[in-house]
Protein backbone atom coordinates (compact mmCIF):
# COMPACT_ATOMS: atom_id res chain seq x y z
CA UNK A 1 0.00 0.00 0.00
CA UNK A 2 1.65 3.28 -1.05
CA UNK A 3 2.42 5.77 1.68
CA UNK A 4 0.13 8.81 1.77
CA UNK A 5 1.61 12.13 0.73
CA UNK A 6 2.09 14.73 3.48
CA UNK A 7 -0.71 17.29 3.71
CA UNK A 8 0.19 20.97 3.51
CA UNK A 9 -1.62 22.60 6.49
CA UNK A 10 -1.88 25.98 4.75
CA UNK A 11 -3.36 24.39 1.64
CA UNK A 12 -5.81 22.38 3.74
CA UNK A 13 -7.01 25.54 5.50
CA UNK A 14 -7.40 27.30 2.15
CA UNK A 15 -9.55 24.49 0.73
CA UNK A 16 -11.70 24.43 3.88
CA UNK A 17 -12.35 28.17 3.61
CA UNK A 18 -13.16 27.79 -0.11
CA UNK A 19 -15.69 25.05 0.62
CA UNK A 20 -17.32 27.15 3.34
CA UNK A 21 -17.63 30.24 1.11
CA UNK A 22 -19.01 28.19 -1.79
CA UNK A 23 -21.43 26.32 0.47
CA UNK A 24 -22.77 29.61 1.87
CA UNK A 25 -23.29 30.96 -1.67
CA UNK A 26 -25.11 27.77 -2.75
CA UNK A 27 -27.23 27.86 0.39
CA UNK A 28 -28.27 31.44 -0.40
CA UNK A 29 -29.21 30.40 -3.93
CA UNK A 30 -31.30 27.42 -2.74
CA UNK A 31 -33.12 29.44 -0.09
CA UNK A 32 -33.72 32.20 -2.65
CA UNK A 33 -35.36 29.70 -5.03
CA UNK A 34 -37.65 28.38 -2.29
CA UNK A 35 -38.49 31.86 -1.00
CA UNK A 36 -39.18 33.12 -4.52
CA UNK A 37 -41.66 30.24 -5.07
CA UNK A 38 -43.52 30.79 -1.80
CA UNK A 39 -43.20 34.56 -1.45
CA UNK A 40 -46.98 35.06 -1.73
CA UNK A 41 -47.73 32.96 1.35
CA UNK A 42 -46.49 35.51 3.88
CA UNK A 43 -44.82 38.98 3.79
CA UNK A 44 -41.86 37.69 5.85
CA UNK A 45 -40.90 35.36 3.00
CA UNK A 46 -40.24 38.45 0.88
CA UNK A 47 -37.67 39.64 3.37
CA UNK A 48 -35.96 36.24 3.21
CA UNK A 49 -36.00 36.35 -0.56
CA UNK A 50 -34.49 39.86 -0.60
CA UNK A 51 -31.75 38.79 1.82
CA UNK A 52 -30.79 35.73 -0.25
CA UNK A 53 -30.96 37.63 -3.53
CA UNK A 54 -28.55 40.31 -2.29
CA UNK A 55 -26.36 37.66 -0.63
CA UNK A 56 -25.95 35.92 -4.00
CA UNK A 57 -25.01 39.18 -5.66
CA UNK A 58 -22.46 40.01 -2.96
CA UNK A 59 -21.05 36.49 -2.87
CA UNK A 60 -20.73 36.23 -6.66
CA UNK A 61 -19.14 39.67 -6.90
CA UNK A 62 -16.55 38.84 -4.28
CA UNK A 63 -15.96 35.39 -5.84
CA UNK A 64 -15.24 37.14 -9.12
CA UNK A 65 -12.91 39.65 -7.45
CA UNK A 66 -10.96 37.02 -5.49
CA UNK A 67 -10.70 34.66 -8.44
CA UNK A 68 -9.58 37.49 -10.76
CA UNK A 69 -6.50 37.98 -8.62
CA UNK A 70 -5.14 34.53 -9.46
CA UNK A 71 -6.79 33.42 -12.73
CA UNK A 72 -9.45 34.18 -15.34
CA UNK A 73 -12.91 33.52 -13.83
CA UNK A 74 -14.51 30.59 -15.66
CA UNK A 75 -11.42 30.66 -17.95
CA UNK A 76 -12.82 33.71 -19.72
CA UNK A 77 -9.94 36.14 -20.48
CA UNK A 78 -11.75 39.26 -19.35
CA UNK A 79 -9.71 42.48 -19.01
CA UNK A 80 -8.05 43.07 -15.62
CA UNK A 81 -8.35 39.46 -14.52
CA UNK A 82 -5.56 36.97 -13.67
CA UNK A 83 -3.91 40.04 -12.14
CA UNK A 84 -1.01 38.28 -10.39
CA UNK A 85 0.13 36.10 -13.32
CA UNK A 86 -0.26 38.98 -15.77
CA UNK A 87 1.71 41.43 -13.64
CA UNK A 88 4.39 39.03 -12.36
CA UNK A 89 7.31 41.21 -13.46
CA UNK A 90 5.81 44.37 -11.96
CA UNK A 91 5.01 42.54 -8.72
CA UNK A 92 8.65 41.42 -8.44
CA UNK A 93 9.96 44.96 -9.01
CA UNK A 94 7.42 46.47 -6.59
CA UNK A 95 8.18 43.89 -3.92
CA UNK A 96 11.93 44.48 -4.31
CA UNK A 97 11.52 48.27 -4.02
CA UNK A 98 9.21 47.84 -1.03
CA UNK A 99 11.78 45.74 0.83
CA UNK A 100 14.61 48.08 -0.20
CA UNK A 101 12.93 51.29 0.94
CA UNK A 102 11.01 50.04 3.99
CA UNK A 103 13.11 47.25 5.49
CA UNK A 104 16.64 47.94 4.24
CA UNK A 105 16.71 51.72 4.45
CA UNK A 106 19.58 53.12 6.48
CA UNK A 107 17.19 54.67 9.01
CA UNK A 108 15.34 51.37 9.56
CA UNK A 109 18.52 49.32 9.79
CA UNK A 110 20.24 51.81 12.11
CA UNK A 111 17.21 51.93 14.40
CA UNK A 112 17.10 48.15 14.60
CA UNK A 113 20.85 47.81 15.17
CA UNK A 114 20.74 50.48 17.88
CA UNK A 115 18.55 48.15 19.94
CA UNK A 116 20.93 45.20 19.58
CA UNK A 117 23.81 44.65 22.00
CA UNK A 118 25.86 42.57 19.59
CA UNK A 119 29.09 42.70 21.59
CA UNK A 120 27.49 41.37 24.79
CA UNK A 121 25.91 38.50 22.89
CA UNK A 122 29.25 37.69 21.31
CA UNK A 123 31.03 37.93 24.66
CA UNK A 124 28.57 35.59 26.37
CA UNK A 125 28.85 33.14 23.51
CA UNK A 126 32.65 33.15 23.71
CA UNK A 127 32.70 32.94 27.51
CA UNK A 128 30.65 29.72 27.47
CA UNK A 129 33.26 26.89 27.53
CA UNK A 130 30.90 24.46 25.78
CA UNK A 131 30.16 26.81 22.89
CA UNK A 132 33.78 27.88 22.60
CA UNK A 133 34.83 24.23 22.68
CA UNK A 134 32.33 23.31 19.97
CA UNK A 135 33.57 26.17 17.77
CA UNK A 136 37.19 25.13 18.25
CA UNK A 137 36.36 21.48 17.54
CA UNK A 138 34.83 22.56 14.25
CA UNK A 139 37.93 24.57 13.39
CA UNK A 140 40.21 21.65 14.26
CA UNK A 141 38.18 19.25 12.10
CA UNK A 142 38.33 21.69 9.22
CA UNK A 143 42.00 22.64 9.60
CA UNK A 144 43.57 19.42 8.18
CA UNK A 145 41.29 19.69 5.14
CA UNK A 146 42.53 23.19 4.50
CA UNK A 147 46.14 22.02 4.78
CA UNK A 148 45.46 19.16 2.37
CA UNK A 149 43.59 21.36 -0.08
CA UNK A 150 46.33 23.99 -0.32
CA UNK A 151 49.24 23.02 -2.54
CA UNK A 152 52.72 23.11 -1.03
CA UNK A 153 54.50 24.96 -3.80
CA UNK A 154 52.03 27.88 -3.99
CA UNK A 155 52.42 28.39 -0.24
CA UNK A 156 56.21 28.21 -0.45
CA UNK A 157 56.21 30.67 -3.33
CA UNK A 158 53.87 32.98 -1.43
CA UNK A 159 56.06 32.91 1.69
CA UNK A 160 59.23 33.43 -0.34
CA UNK A 161 57.70 36.36 -2.18
CA UNK A 162 56.26 38.03 0.91
CA UNK A 163 59.36 37.57 3.05
CA UNK A 164 61.65 38.72 0.26
CA UNK A 165 59.52 41.77 -0.49
CA UNK A 166 59.34 42.60 3.19
CA UNK A 167 63.10 42.34 3.64
CA UNK A 168 63.72 44.31 0.46
CA UNK A 169 61.80 47.24 1.91
CA UNK A 170 63.87 47.24 5.10
CA UNK A 171 66.95 49.50 5.17
CA UNK A 172 69.49 47.44 7.06
CA UNK A 173 71.79 50.24 8.29
CA UNK A 174 69.13 52.24 10.21
CA UNK A 175 67.61 49.01 11.51
CA UNK A 176 70.95 47.69 12.74
CA UNK A 177 71.75 51.05 14.32
CA UNK A 178 68.41 51.12 16.14
CA UNK A 179 68.89 47.54 17.37
CA UNK A 180 72.39 48.27 18.65
CA UNK A 181 71.25 51.46 20.36
CA UNK A 182 68.44 49.56 22.02
CA UNK A 183 70.91 46.87 23.07
CA UNK A 184 73.37 49.34 24.61
CA UNK A 185 70.71 51.52 26.27
CA UNK A 186 70.97 51.13 30.03
CA UNK A 187 74.16 49.08 29.59
CA UNK A 188 72.10 46.01 28.73
CA UNK A 189 74.79 44.84 26.32
CA UNK A 190 77.01 43.95 29.30
CA UNK A 191 75.02 40.75 29.65
CA UNK A 192 76.23 39.78 26.19
CA UNK A 193 79.77 40.73 27.18
CA UNK A 194 79.48 38.48 30.25
CA UNK A 195 78.26 35.64 28.08
CA UNK A 196 81.10 36.24 25.61
CA UNK A 197 83.74 36.23 28.37
CA UNK A 198 82.27 33.02 29.81
CA UNK A 199 82.43 31.39 26.39
CA UNK A 200 86.03 32.61 25.94
CA UNK A 201 87.08 31.12 29.30
CA UNK A 202 85.46 27.82 28.43
CA UNK A 203 87.10 27.83 24.99
CA UNK A 204 90.47 28.61 26.58
CA UNK A 205 90.09 25.66 28.94
CA UNK A 206 89.09 23.33 26.13
CA UNK A 207 91.95 24.58 23.91
CA UNK A 208 94.71 24.27 26.52
CA UNK A 209 96.16 21.03 25.03
CA UNK A 210 96.23 22.62 21.58
CA UNK A 211 97.96 25.75 22.94
CA UNK A 212 100.62 23.70 24.68
CA UNK A 213 101.20 21.68 21.52
CA UNK A 214 101.56 24.84 19.44
CA UNK A 215 104.05 26.37 21.93
CA UNK A 216 106.03 23.16 21.91
CA UNK A 217 106.17 23.17 18.11
CA UNK A 218 107.42 26.77 18.08
CA UNK A 219 110.10 26.19 20.76
CA UNK A 220 113.61 25.05 19.86
CA UNK A 221 114.39 21.43 20.67
CA UNK A 222 117.08 22.37 23.16
CA UNK A 223 114.68 24.57 25.11
CA UNK A 224 112.10 21.81 25.06
CA UNK A 225 114.65 19.54 26.76
CA UNK A 226 114.84 21.85 29.76
CA UNK A 227 111.03 22.41 29.89
CA UNK A 228 110.98 26.01 28.70
CA UNK A 229 107.97 25.30 26.43
CA UNK A 230 105.86 24.15 29.39
CA UNK A 231 106.77 27.25 31.36
CA UNK A 232 105.89 29.53 28.43
CA UNK A 233 102.58 27.73 27.85
CA UNK A 234 101.72 27.92 31.57
CA UNK A 235 102.37 31.65 31.64
CA UNK A 236 100.38 32.29 28.46
CA UNK A 237 97.38 30.30 29.62
CA UNK A 238 97.52 31.76 33.14
CA UNK A 239 97.80 35.31 31.78
CA UNK A 240 94.80 34.79 29.51
CA UNK A 241 92.79 33.27 32.37
CA UNK A 242 93.65 36.16 34.69
CA UNK A 243 92.76 38.75 32.04
CA UNK A 244 89.40 37.12 31.33
CA UNK A 245 88.69 36.76 35.04
CA UNK A 246 89.43 40.45 35.63
CA UNK A 247 87.17 41.47 32.76
CA UNK A 248 84.40 39.23 34.10
CA UNK A 249 84.65 40.62 37.65
CA UNK A 250 85.07 44.33 36.86
CA UNK A 251 82.03 46.12 35.29
CA UNK A 252 84.28 49.10 34.52
CA UNK A 253 87.05 47.04 32.93
CA UNK A 254 88.87 48.70 30.04
CA UNK A 255 87.88 45.91 27.67
CA UNK A 256 84.20 46.49 28.44
CA UNK A 257 84.56 50.23 27.96
CA UNK A 258 86.37 49.71 24.69
CA UNK A 259 83.65 47.35 23.48
CA UNK A 260 81.01 49.97 24.29
CA UNK A 261 83.04 52.58 22.41
CA UNK A 262 83.36 50.30 19.39
CA UNK A 263 79.61 49.68 19.34
CA UNK A 264 78.95 53.42 19.53
CA UNK A 265 81.39 54.10 16.72
CA UNK A 266 79.76 51.43 14.55
CA UNK A 267 76.30 52.86 15.24
CA UNK A 268 77.56 56.27 14.15
CA UNK A 269 78.94 54.78 10.93
CA UNK A 270 75.64 53.02 10.29
CA UNK A 271 73.87 56.35 10.69
CA UNK A 272 76.22 58.49 8.63
CA UNK A 273 78.47 56.39 6.38
CA UNK A 274 77.19 55.63 2.91
CA UNK A 275 79.83 52.92 2.52
CA UNK A 276 78.71 51.14 5.69
CA UNK A 277 75.08 51.37 4.58
CA UNK A 278 76.02 49.98 1.17
CA UNK A 279 77.81 47.03 2.78
CA UNK A 280 74.79 46.34 4.98
CA UNK A 281 72.49 46.35 1.93
CA UNK A 282 74.89 44.09 0.05
CA UNK A 283 74.87 41.65 2.96
CA UNK A 284 71.08 41.70 2.99
CA UNK A 285 70.89 41.09 -0.75
CA UNK A 286 73.37 38.23 -0.51
CA UNK A 287 71.13 36.68 2.12
CA UNK A 288 68.04 37.08 -0.04
CA UNK A 289 69.78 35.60 -3.08
CA UNK A 290 71.19 32.63 -1.24
CA UNK A 291 69.48 29.30 -2.10
CA UNK A 292 69.54 28.37 1.56
CA UNK A 293 66.87 30.99 2.24
CA UNK A 294 64.36 29.28 -0.07
CA UNK A 295 65.22 25.91 1.43
CA UNK A 296 64.75 27.30 4.94
CA UNK A 297 61.35 28.78 4.08
CA UNK A 298 60.23 25.49 2.50
CA UNK A 299 61.37 23.50 5.52
CA UNK A 300 59.61 25.91 7.88
CA UNK A 301 56.30 25.47 6.03
CA UNK A 302 56.66 21.69 5.86
CA UNK A 303 57.46 21.46 9.55
CA UNK A 304 54.66 23.81 10.52
CA UNK A 305 52.10 21.89 8.46
CA UNK A 306 53.22 18.54 9.86
CA UNK A 307 53.06 19.79 13.43
CA UNK A 308 49.61 21.33 12.96
CA UNK A 309 48.27 18.13 11.41
CA UNK A 310 49.81 15.97 14.12
CA UNK A 311 48.52 18.18 16.91
CA UNK A 312 45.02 18.39 15.43
CA UNK A 313 44.77 14.58 15.40
CA UNK A 314 45.53 14.26 19.10
CA UNK A 315 42.84 14.13 21.77
CA UNK A 316 44.93 16.38 24.01
CA UNK A 317 45.66 18.84 21.20
CA UNK A 318 47.52 21.84 22.53
CA UNK A 319 46.21 24.03 19.71
CA UNK A 320 42.63 23.06 20.57
CA UNK A 321 43.17 23.71 24.28
CA UNK A 322 44.90 27.03 23.66
CA UNK A 323 42.22 28.23 21.25
CA UNK A 324 39.40 27.25 23.61
CA UNK A 325 41.12 28.94 26.54
CA UNK A 326 41.81 32.04 24.47
CA UNK A 327 38.17 32.30 23.35
CA UNK A 328 36.84 31.89 26.91
CA UNK A 329 39.32 34.45 28.24
CA UNK A 330 38.39 36.85 25.46
CA UNK A 331 34.69 36.44 26.27
CA UNK A 332 35.28 37.01 30.00
CA UNK A 333 37.40 40.07 29.27
CA UNK A 334 34.70 41.54 27.01
CA UNK A 335 32.02 40.94 29.64
CA UNK A 336 34.14 42.81 32.19
CA UNK A 337 34.88 45.79 29.95
CA UNK A 338 31.85 47.85 29.03
CA UNK A 339 33.88 50.44 27.15
CA UNK A 340 35.32 47.83 24.80
CA UNK A 341 31.86 46.35 24.21
CA UNK A 342 30.51 49.79 23.38
CA UNK A 343 33.36 50.34 20.93
CA UNK A 344 32.73 46.94 19.32
CA UNK A 345 29.00 47.66 19.10
CA UNK A 346 29.67 51.01 17.43
CA UNK A 347 32.02 49.39 14.95
CA UNK A 348 29.67 46.50 14.17
CA UNK A 349 26.66 48.77 13.80
CA UNK A 350 28.53 51.09 11.48
CA UNK A 351 29.92 48.20 9.42
CA UNK A 352 26.58 46.39 9.16
CA UNK A 353 24.72 49.59 8.34
CA UNK A 354 27.22 50.43 5.60
CA UNK A 355 27.05 46.86 4.29
CA UNK A 356 23.25 46.90 4.08
CA UNK A 357 23.28 50.37 2.53
CA UNK A 358 25.74 49.26 -0.15
CA UNK A 359 23.90 46.01 -0.89
CA UNK A 360 20.22 46.86 -0.44
CA UNK A 361 19.74 47.70 -4.11
CA UNK A 362 21.28 44.34 -5.02
CA UNK A 363 18.90 42.60 -2.57
CA UNK A 364 15.95 44.35 -4.20
CA UNK A 365 17.20 43.32 -7.63
CA UNK A 366 17.59 39.74 -6.42
CA UNK A 367 14.00 39.69 -5.11
CA UNK A 368 12.68 41.14 -8.35
CA UNK A 369 14.71 38.71 -10.47
CA UNK A 370 13.62 35.72 -8.36
CA UNK A 371 9.92 36.61 -8.51
CA UNK A 372 10.07 37.39 -12.23
CA UNK A 373 11.64 34.05 -13.03
CA UNK A 374 9.33 31.93 -10.92
CA UNK A 375 7.00 29.68 -12.82
CA UNK A 376 3.68 31.52 -13.11
CA UNK A 377 1.80 28.60 -11.60
CA UNK A 378 4.27 28.41 -8.74
CA UNK A 379 3.98 32.13 -8.00
CA UNK A 380 0.18 32.03 -8.07
CA UNK A 381 0.04 28.92 -5.89
CA UNK A 382 2.44 30.38 -3.31
CA UNK A 383 0.58 33.67 -3.00
CA UNK A 384 -2.80 31.95 -2.91
CA UNK A 385 -1.57 29.54 -0.24
CA UNK A 386 -0.29 32.48 1.83
CA UNK A 387 -3.31 34.84 1.65
CA UNK A 388 -6.05 32.83 -0.10
CA UNK A 389 -7.73 31.71 3.15
CA UNK A 390 -8.28 35.33 4.21
CA UNK A 391 -9.60 36.14 0.75
CA UNK A 392 -12.18 33.34 1.06
CA UNK A 393 -13.45 35.06 4.19
CA UNK A 394 -13.87 38.15 2.06
CA UNK A 395 -16.27 36.04 -0.02
CA UNK A 396 -18.08 34.90 3.11
CA UNK A 397 -18.34 38.45 4.46
CA UNK A 398 -19.49 39.68 1.06
CA UNK A 399 -22.29 37.10 1.02
CA UNK A 400 -23.50 37.95 4.53
CA UNK A 401 -23.12 41.73 4.26
CA UNK A 402 -24.71 41.74 0.80
CA UNK A 403 -27.68 39.87 2.22
CA UNK A 404 -28.03 42.34 5.07
CA UNK A 405 -27.84 45.29 2.67
CA UNK A 406 -30.51 43.69 0.43
CA UNK A 407 -32.68 43.07 3.48
CA UNK A 408 -32.34 46.71 4.53
CA UNK A 409 -33.20 47.96 1.03
CA UNK A 410 -36.26 45.70 0.89
CA UNK A 411 -37.41 46.92 4.30
CA UNK A 412 -36.99 50.58 3.32
CA UNK A 413 -38.79 49.98 0.02
CA UNK A 414 -41.76 48.39 1.80
CA UNK A 415 -41.86 51.19 4.34
CA UNK A 416 -41.89 53.87 1.64
CA UNK A 417 -44.50 51.96 -0.42
CA UNK A 418 -46.90 51.71 2.47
Amino acid sequence: MPASLPIDPALARLHAAQRLATALLLAAACVYAVARAYESLHPAVGYLRAFCEAAMVGGLADWFAVTALFRHPLSIPLPHTAIIPTNQARIGETLGRFVEHNFLSQAAVSAKLAQADLATGLARWLADPQRAGAAVDGVMRFLPRVLDAVGDEPIRAFLRQRLTQGLQRIEMAPLAAALLETLTAGNRHQELVDAGIAQARRLLSESEPAIRARVRDKTAWLLRKVGVDEAIADRLIRAAEEALAEAAADPAHAWRQRFTELVGEYVARLRTSQETARRAEALKQALLDHPALSATIASLWDELRARIREDAAREDSSIRADLRSALVQLGDALLDDRAVRDAINDGLRSALSDLVESQRHHVAALIAHTVQHWDTGTLTARIERAIGRDLQYVRINGTLIGGLVGLAIHAVSNALGS
